[in-house]
């Protein structure tokens, strides 16, 4: 990462005071009962055969990894229970038929253990003798670092018990309290650290399900609109940073993320130990009621969830160790899986996406009728006035009657708002100016009491009830696969060849099983469906997508500049913004919705975020009784300065970085954040009510400013 001159001052006095975090080779000491069982041009792996445990020598820096604790002092004050988690390769739980739930670690109960060596690594099939339930692993190197698999055909339920849930290596880089200065690095919004400390005042550890909870398994979930809702973990990674500028690794999970949970353990709650891991989860139970009056009886799942796992350990070491080290590390391996393409090259003219509220209904006696909120041609108008000629354009609200009402398989428009010809032809004007005109559409939901789907093609959760939601103040309906197929396919066929974009919200980060019998999927499986689709018919905007849909997306609406706010977490990254910048566009949320401009246009200049507003024509007095009445300020004549201030203020400074990727960020001071580009610039953003100077450099007050390197 670069550096200033007395930057490199306090690093080099903080890191001579520091606790010591690695080994050199020759001290590197494998405790007794590990064997060397591989290595390569980079690491060594050495196996425990008696717990499953691992260690890792990577032998660029002599840095020992090891995946378990070996020994446990009366100062850790853990008991049985947490000394056998913290000492065992895996850890199960298992169910019996009323659904009660214990817990299996290898040194606490008993088990038999088979290891297989290979030409890598090893394999260790472990059977519990009590639930007779058999789990197998597979520990490989790799040229980055060790490969943790667990295939699914490895795993066995001989007896009378069922598989719950499995904890693979837990403890795996686990710190004391604040022995070793580092932190946790989660994928929650933006990203989000929490640094290694002595206590928290965190009373819970932090468990995130990955692409948010399965409501196949629930049916909905209950939504309160007076709180803030939190991001779910859109990425399946996470890190460890072992002292900036030393050692780290990032853990990515290859395959088994539908059914994965994220648990990050700050030192203070419950154990004196930092440690994070993934907990997957093979069968659950739920309420099946049995009579309309809500009587019922709480069972598992009939099938255990199929799905194999693939865990990458990847290891860094030096300048590369700290969060941006590991988005960088990320965003090679999305290189490699042939997620991320090269960038192509900078137009030299930042985007502005604008999303159009057309129409809208509200009820008057026994009908409804539509209520014109910004016709075709008033479009055209506040897009010839905008800042820009390089709009992302897109249409909320063209089908018959509204935003509400159903969406029909064609490209109709509502009467009130022009006729389609007029679309085709602003269509094509904004496409000859460098910008695109894109329809919204929500491919998995349907409106609920509305016409636009059958009873058939309704998804439904484990207990025989309809899977719902509520999305943009509509009570839904979500569909089967052949529904969402057959929507995007005629989408795609009625608005392609006219010159029309499609812009997906809901499936960038809705994720469900689905019960039905006919179309019957679970979570892994509509994963792996949902990429082929949008990679067959795509790229599209799409709204908030989870890495999967990452390969088919052509520009990322909506990124959250900032975390869920919990209180065990250190700060907000942009961990994601990283990882995508110079890759793939984004956005965003609407700045008009914003409830502190001025902060969110500094951290849109942070994390290379390109400005969005969502606007309309006429004022929200007039859809005051319809359910878009969340839209609470949006009038083009109200925000026109705003919008001209704040593209204006975006552009100057983003635009000598367009379609450059990061190399590096550093907080030289507090509330100042200096980020650097891969063709040489950098930009500074100054959060502080105070200028600051830099390098020579005087740094206004609340303001950004590009710098040459």
């Amino acid at each position: 990462m670069k550096a200033y001159p007395f930057i490199i001052l306090i690093v080099a006095i903080l890191l001579a005071t520091a606790p010591a975090t690695s080994q050199a080779v020759s001290d590197a000491a494998i405790p007794a009962g590990y064997e060397r069982v591989a290595a390569n041009a980079g690491f060594e792996l050495y196996l425990n055969r008696e717990t499953l445990a691992f260690k890792v020598l990577d032998r660029r820096s002599g840095h020992l990894w090891s995946s378990n604790l070996d020994e446990v002092t009366p100062d850790d004050r853990l008991n049985r229970t947490w000394t056998a988690f913290a000492r065992s390769g895996i850890s199960i739980e298992y169910m019996d038929a009323r659904t009660n739930t214990r817990r299996a670690s290898i040194t606490n109960a008993d088990h038999r253990i088979e290891i297989t060596l290979l030409n890598d690594g090893f394999s260790g099939q472990v059977t519990f003798t009590e639930p007779a339930i058999t789990v197998t692993v597979q520990v490989t190197l790799t040229p980055t670092g060790v490969r943790v698999a667990v295939p699914f055909s490895g795993i066995s339920e001989a007896g009378n018990f069922r598989l719950a849930q499995l904890h693979l290596y837990p403890f795996f880089g686990a710190t004391r309290e604040a022995a070793t200065p580092g932190y946790m690095l989660i994928p929650d919004g933006s990203g989000s650290l929490i640094a290694f400390a002595e206590r928290t005042t965190a009373r819970t550890m932090f468990y995130g399900r990955y692409y948010g909870p399965d409501l196949g398994m629930r049916g909905e979930l209950p939504t309160n609109p007076d709180t803030r809702p939190t991001y779910p973990l859109s990425a399946p990674v996470f890190g460890m940073v072992h002292g900036e500028g030393q050692h780290a690794f990032l853990t990515i999970l290859e395959r088994g993320s539908a059914f994965a949970e994220l648990l990050a353990h700050p030192a203070g709650i419950i154990t004196k130990f930092n440690f994070l891991y993934n907990l997957f989860i093979y069968n659950e139970s739920y309420f099946q009621p049995t009579n309309r009056a809500g009587a019922g009886v709480t069972v598992i799942q009939p099938q255990t969830n199929a799905f194999d796992i693939v865990q990458h350990y990847r290891f860094l070491s030096g300048a590369e160790a700290d969060y941006v080290g590991l988005a960088r590390e990320y965003q090679r391996y999305l290189i490699e899986q042939g997620v991320l393409h090269p960038p192509t090259a900078a137009s030299g003219e930042v985007p502005l996406r604008v999303e159009f509220l057309g129409a809208e209904r509200e009820r008057v006696l026994f009908w409804q009728r539509a209520i014109p909120m910004t016709t075709i041609a008033e479009m055209a108008d506040i897009l010839a006035d905008l800042p820009t000629k390089r709009v992302e354009v897109v249409y909320y609200g063209w089908q018959p009657q509204g935003a509400t009402a159903p969406l029909p398989l064609d490209l109709r428009i509502e009467g009130a708002l022009g006729s389609r010809g007029d679309l085709e032809r602003l269509a094509q004007t904004i496409a000859a100016q460098g910008g695109t005109l894109s329809l919204y559409v929500d491919p998995q939901a349907g409106i609920i009491d509305e016409s636009g789907y059958t009873r058939a093609e309704t998804a439904m959760a484990i207990n025989r009830a309809s899977v719902r939601g509520t999305h943009r103040g509509m009570q839904q309906i979500y569909l089967t696969l052949p529904a969402i197929e057959r929507r995007i396919t005629a989408w795609r066929a009625a608005f392609q060849p006219v010159g029309l974009g499609i812009a997906l919200d809901g499936i960038g980060f809705r994720l469900y099983s689905d019960f039905r019998e006919e179309t019957r999927r679970n979570r892994e499986a509509s994963l792996q469906a949902y990429q082929e689709l949008l990679a067959i018919n795509g790229p599209f905007a799409i709204y908030r997508p989870n890495t999967y849909l990452w390969g088919a997306t052509r520009a990322y609406y909506d990124m959250p500049l900032g975390d869920s706010g919990y209180i065990y977490t250190t700060q907000a990254v942009p961990f994601v913004p990283i990882v995508l910048a110079g890759y793939i566009p984004y956005y965003g949320p609407p700045l008009n919705f914003s409830s502190n401009l001025e902060e969110d246009l500094l951290r849109h200049a942070d994390y290379g975020a390109y400005p969005s507003f969502l606007l309309t024509h006429e004022t929200t007095a007039a859809m005051l009784q319809t359910r878009s009445n969340w839209i609470y300020t949006s009038a083009y004549r109200q925000w026109r300065d705003e919008v001209q201030r704040a593209y204006t203020r975006l552009a100057r400074v983003l635009g000598p970085v367009q379609g450059a990727a990061i190399v590096a960020r550093a907080t030289p001071l507090p509330g100042v954040a200096v980020t650097d580009y891969a063709n040489g610039k950098r930009i500074v953003v100054n959060y502080t009510t105070q200028p600051v100077t830099l390098a020579g450099r005087t740094i206004p007050p609340r303001e950004a400013v590009v710098l040459e390197r």
